[in-house]
């Protein structure tokens, strides 16, 4: 890799193409820099260290690390001379075209290319013309009162996994998936009969009331997550859970308060993906996800009833005016609300039943 003087032991100018430290001490790479094979792993590394730094999810970071990867793999076999928008553009109709990828994963590709052109390569992308799929419009389909009655009557709690409790919260409240798995024991507010929802999509937290089948079942919940909560004071004083941002560092004894201990813990301990320190992480998606598709297997509704399926009956289900809808399930838009609900479909007559009758 090209080091500019400064690194070589030698004063002089920056060269075009090398690494650049500002003050906050990371490193940015030039595009000229991307051209010369500056090495996979530092420009995968710069996309992670500026997704931290703006906190986003680590879902997209991992991602973002992805498609800047895949990106450069691909450029391998571009010519030099094609300009940052054509390389942008080839690669993006290959996931088009040969991959016959989804419109929602070319969106998400692009938005990767877009950050790391940004925020690492320091040069914004021009205009990007790429043959790319138009994301289809579909609608909202969600199971029937009758349906979701089976499922619930099929769902069966596993060890460590309170999966009846989990799938009433999801119904219940119109949880997206992570959201009941991510309560901690301070976001019960029992006076209130509700449950704060904090750093959901968007970053935006809210408030929902707790189902009153849920109380008693949520109350035994937090009293074996507590006696969890003992074992590892007495038995693992060192490990507490993963807290947001940096919170950990400005309030070290936070990880270790059992306000801030998960409502879901995980059976065991593992290595936070961030900060590298060993911590009691909540219960997976996946072993909700298993419990869900088992149940539905049962009552044969397989295909049909996933958990994110479960917010969609909530929302088509619920008794609450659209509005107060919106705000319930986190949207910004009460466009992405009303589409939840087919007032004029639900109206609507047909010549044949005028007919016939």
């Amino acid at each position: 890799m090209i080091r500019p003087n400064g690194l070589n032991g030698q004063r002089g100018k920056w060269e075009e193409g090398t690494p650049e430290f500002w003050r906050d001490g990371t490193c940015h790479y030039t595009p000229a820099a991307f051209d010369r094979m500056t090495p996979k792993s530092d420009i995968v590394a710069q996309v992670r260290a500026k997704v931290r730094l703006r906190h986003y999810s680590l879902r997209t970071e991992e991602a973002y690390c992805f498609w800047a990867g895949r990106y450069y793999d691909y450029c391998l076999g571009l010519p030099q001379a094609l300009s940052h928008e054509g390389k942008a553009e080839a690669f993006l109709t290959e996931l088009a075209l040969r991959r016959r990828m989804a419109a929602r994963t070319q969106n998400q590709a692009l938005a990767a290319l877009l950050f790391l052109y940004r925020e690492v390569l320091r040069r914004p992308l021009g205009e990007v013309d790429a043959l790319r799929a138009k994301r289809p419009s579909r609608e909202r389909i969600s199971p029937s009162r009758e349906q979701i009655r089976r499922l619930r009557s099929a769902v069966e709690d596993r060890p460590n996994t309170p999966a009846r409790l989990l799938v009433d919260l999801l119904y219940g409240c119109g949880m997206r998936v992570s959201e009941p798995l991510e309560l901690r024991v301070m976001d019960v507010l029992w006076e209130e009969n509700q449950l704060v929802v904090r750093g959901a999509k968007g970053g935006k937290d809210r408030r929902v009331p707790i189902p009153w089948a849920c109380v008693e079942p949520l109350r035994r919940q937090i009293a074996r997550a507590h006696a969890v909560w003992k074992g590892d004071r007495a038995q693992a004083p060192e490990v507490g859970v993963s807290l947001p941002c940096q919170l950990a560092e400005k309030y070290p004894t936070a990880p270790f308060a059992w306000q801030w201990f998960w409502i879901f813990p995980a059976q065991g301990y593992c290595n936070d993906p961030r900060s590298g320190r060993r911590v009691r992480y909540h219960l997976l998606h996946d072993s909700l996800q298993r419990a869900v598709h088992d149940a539905a297997v049962k009552v044969g509704l397989e295909g049909l009833v996933s958990p994110h399926v479960l917010r969609h009956a909530y929302a088509t289900h619920s008794r609450e005016n659209i509005d107060v809808l919106r705000r319930l399930m986190g949207h910004v838009s009460i466009e992405t609300t009303a589409g939840y609900r087919h007032p004029l479909v639900d109206a609507a007559s047909n010549p044949l039943d005028d007919l016939v009758r």
